[in-house]
């Protein structure tokens, strides 16, 4: 019995001495590393380094409401429009042997009173070193437009600031600040119409725009031209006529005012481009919309419209956080036709406060005037329409 006990006892022994030794040569395996985001400076703050890459991704939010009051002239029109507005999109960025490769991508969605739109693709354009292609700012425009309103609504029709168009183009850096592009842009993004039974025929040629814009330490400088086709649908039209536009600019910073303060004016002119002079879709004051025009359709063919529009802006930092701007407008569109005229002229004050960074609450209000003379090719006339409108903002941006 004894002898039993102990072989046992001298097997146990031995198993637990060959299972330690096993468990020693075999080793502990030790936990991966966590991959932590990274931040990525190099583009500002917000991006981060994409896992597994060598590329920079911001994702990009934003939320606006507008409480807007129209002033209306009939009892069927509606006094207070009401807007909710969500944007999404992204920002990546590589480095590359031949410069940034950047993709850019921005929508929104809206609810106005009464009814939810349809999905806008703002932004989608990719940029590979000076070359940029996809749906862009227009190399234009200035944006130096800091009205809430759009050039319809506050801007009585005048002065362009449209912001996106289908392009492809490329911008040559000189230093010092200054730059030139030239694009090739989508023609169906600034067409307007054709009075008197003419309507436009299918695109031939894109919009060509050439721009030189200088940023400086003391502000900026803008001078762009545009050549474009008015073509009509069919032989009764006229044949196609090269209309064209140019515009000049300049923003200058007043910092021994305040930081931030500034002051800015542009002029704009062009035939047969009035969408460069202002608005598409014209302007509508005081319950009543301008029809505006390309060209008119006469015995001799098409005849293209004259336009022009100035306008400027000053803006006052009170404290970095609260600020207020006084701007104004004022533009004429002559079609063909005797006395077919009309002008129009805005004035407007804003004041904005952003009580932490990307949190707006900002009020706008304007006085705006529109006077047509003539008969068909505009409107009914001599009219003349003024109104009072306003705007309450909320916006959020992350």
């Amino acid at each position: 019995m004894k002898l039993v006990k102990s072989l046992l006892l001298g097997s146990a022994a031995g198993l637990v001495a060959v299972a330690g030794a096993s468990a020693a040569d075999l080793g502990v395996k030790k936990p991966s590393a966590v991959e932590y985001v990274k931040t990525c400076p190099t583009y500002g703050a917000g991006f981060f380094v994409v896992p597994g890459t060598t590329s920079c991704l911001k994702l990009i939010g934003r939320v606006r409401a507008d409480y807007i009051y129209n002033n209306p002239q009939t009892r069927a029109a509606q006094a207070f429009r009401w807007r909710a507005r969500g944007y999404v999109g992204y920002d990546h960025r590589t480095a590359t042997e031949y410069g940034l490769l950047r993709t850019y991508v921005r929508a929104f969605f809206n609810h106005d009173t009464g009814a939810d739109s349809t999905p806008t693709l703002e932004y989608a354009f990719i940029q590979f070193g000076g070359l940029t292609v996809g749906r862009v700012t227009p190399a234009f425009e200035h944006g130096w437009l800091q009205f809430y309103g759009t050039s319809g609504q506050y801007w009585g029709g005048y002065h362009s600031d449209i912001t996106y168009v289908n392009s492809i183009g490329y911008t040559f850096n000189f230093g010092g600040g200054w730059s030139a592009t030239v694009a090739l842009e989508d023609p169906m993004n600034r067409r307007s119409t054709i009075l008197i039974g003419g309507t436009y025929g299918g695109q031939r040629l894109p919009d060509a725009t050439f721009a030189i814009t200088g940023n400086q330490s003391w502000g900026e400088v803008k001078l762009a031209a545009a050549v474009r086709e008015v073509i009509g649908s069919n032989s009764t039209t006229g044949d196609s006529e090269l209309g064209y536009a140019f515009t000049a600019g300049a923003k200058i910073f007043l910092p021994m005012l305040s930081k931030g303060s500034n002051i800015w004016a542009s002029f704009s002119y062009g035939r047969g481009a009035t969408s460069y002079t202002h608005a598409l879709g014209a302007g509508t004051i005081a319950d009543r919309t301008l029809t505006v025009a390309d060209a008119t359709v006469t015995a001799a063919g098409l005849k293209l419209t004259t336009s022009w529009s100035v306008a400027g802006a000053v803006q006052y930092f009170f404290t970095p956080t609260v600020s207020a701007s006084l701007g104004g407008a004022y533009g004429r569109h002559d079609p063909f036709g005797g006395g077919n005229t009309a002008t129009t002229y805005v004035v407007a004050g804003q004041l904005a406060w952003t009580p932490v960074a990307g949190f707006l609450i900002g009020t706008e209000v304007a006085y705006r005037h529109i006077s047509t003379k003539g008969t068909t090719s505009i409107d009914a006339g001599p009219i003349d329409n003024q109104d009072v409108v306003g705007r309450i903002r909320f916006q959020r941006d992350f």
